[in-house]
């Protein structure tokens, strides 16, 4: 982000803030009667909105559109960095020096930078706080040439690891966001001069949701309000977070518990957030791109109203528990089994996100089998079909593209195979049923 636009935003934030931003906001509550999916309009190009743990979609608007997404791409340099510090590849403490050309790129003041010294070495840790807090574009470079080697090798990983997260449509072409006309001669091969990095609002929340699950910890840095680098040092820089959301600056909401993520603005990204926020031990992950409206903390107002809508028009419920039956499928015959019969229940408890006002009675549970009958010997666990759990007004899916929660059907029992003996009996007992 531009740090022309600094003082502008500071000024005025806070009134922008008040004057469009209602901690009321509760329009469009959804029922159990209809769907949630339009009653809202968020000032985007796109937004999504997810439940963090499962990847239950709560709002969509153009999320599968492909566009830039500035520095929210450091999301994805700071995943692979603590993916190598978990691999004992990297640590905290090393250092590293920047090159000329990341010095150079460090010192333009019309981006968001801390400045760097040739002559000084810094350690992965500051280099990560300048990162995520202050969307430092330099410090960004330094941890992919750490990570990988050098700039090239990292954005093949980039690339490489969000096609592992099942994301196809996006393209990676540096590790800070930036467009390419301003790193100088740090042009990923075949990207062009004016190259940036793309993707759709519901592969940022994919990347979110990743980062979030298996590095909860970034939470402790995407937090901070206020840290300096360097402090002590004549080098030392106040780097306020851009999150303005956070609890302490100008954007923050006293009924919004934002504690992350990341903000990215390019003059092609527009103004960009990657947000996140718990109510009630629930955490939800909104993607807004390219906000729209008026005042200078626009992504924030869309995201304000979007957060707010979401944890209003949206209730956690448990649509179906371990151990429980479907009417007509509580057993499966075992073919020449000791026991005729065994057995079936749901293998798994599901707690979702459902639409507010949603009842027992809008669940609808469908059993599609794989097999009508088993032989034996047959294992306990053994998965004979699966349930469709359907709810009611609710056609948003997954962001992994199910359309609706699956849950396997197993056997409650290890049925041997019956002996010659008791198959000839009830051989008998069958024909002698069937005359009468």
């Amino acid at each position: 982000m531009k740090r022309f636009f600094r003082a502008i935003i500071a000024t005025l934030a806070a009134v922008t803030m008040a004057a469009t931003v209602s901690p009321a906001f509760a329009a469009n509550a959804a029922t159990s009667t209809g769907s949630v999916t339009n009653s809202l309009d968020v000032d985007a190009k796109a937004a999504i909105a997810i439940d963090a743990n499962s990847g239950k979609v709560l709002y969509a608007k153009n999320a599968k559109q492909v566009l830039p997404i500035a520095s929210m791409s450091k999301l994805i340099t700071v995943y692979l960095l603590l993916q190598a510090i978990k691999q004992g590849k990297v640590k905290w403490t090393d250092r590293v020096t920047p090159d000329k050309e990341i010095y150079k790129i460090s010192q333009d003041r019309s981006l968001s930078n801390v400045p760097l010294r040739q002559d000084k070495s810094y350690t992965v840790r500051e280099l990560y706080q300048a990162t995520l807090i202050y969307s430092a574009n330099a410090a960004a470079m330094m941890l992919g040439d750490i990570v990988a080697g050098n700039e090239n090798k990292f954005i093949d990983m980039m690339n490489a690891q969000v096609k592992k997260w099942g994301i196809n449509d996006a393209t990676i072409v540096n590790a800070n966001g930036l467009s390419n006309s301003a790193l100088g001669s740090y042009i990923y091969p075949g990207s062009g001069k004016n190259g940036e990095n793309v993707m759709t609002a519901a592969d940022m929340a994919t990347v979110a949701q990743h980062l979030l699950k298996d590095y909860p910890e970034v939470l402790q840095t995407t937090s901070i309000a206020n840290k300096t680098f360097r402090a002590g040092t004549s080098d030392a820089t106040k780097m306020p977070n851009w999150n303005f959301m956070l609890k302490g600056l100008v954007a923050a909401q006293p009924d919004l518990n934002v504690d992350g993520l990341k903000t990215g603005t390019t003059d092609t990204a527009g103004d960009c957030f990657t947000g996140t926020a718990t109510e009630n031990g629930e955490r939800i992950i909104t993607v807004v791109l390219h906000a729209g409206g008026t005042g200078t903390t626009k992504r924030f107002v869309q995201t304000a109203k979007l957060m707010r809508w979401t944890f209003n028009n949206w209730q956690k419920m448990t649509v179906i528990k371990a151990g429980s039956t479907v009417a007509g499928h509580k057993t499966i015959a075992v073919n020449k089994g000791k026991q005729e019969t065994v057995p079936l229940v749901a293998s798994k408890t599901v707690t979702t996100m459902v639409p507010a006002g949603t009842s027992k009675s809008d669940v609808q549970l469908n059993y599609k089998a794989k097999s009508t009958s088993l032989n034996a010997p047959s294992q306990k666990g053994t998965t004979v079909g699966n349930i469709d759990v359907h709810v009611k007004g609710d056609d948003l899916g997954y962001l992994d593209g199910k359309a609706y929660d699956q849950v396997p059907v197993k056997t409650t029992q290890t049925v041997e195979k019956a002996g010659f003996f008791r198959l000839i009996f009830r051989g008998i007992g069958d024909f002698f049923s069937n005359l009468f």
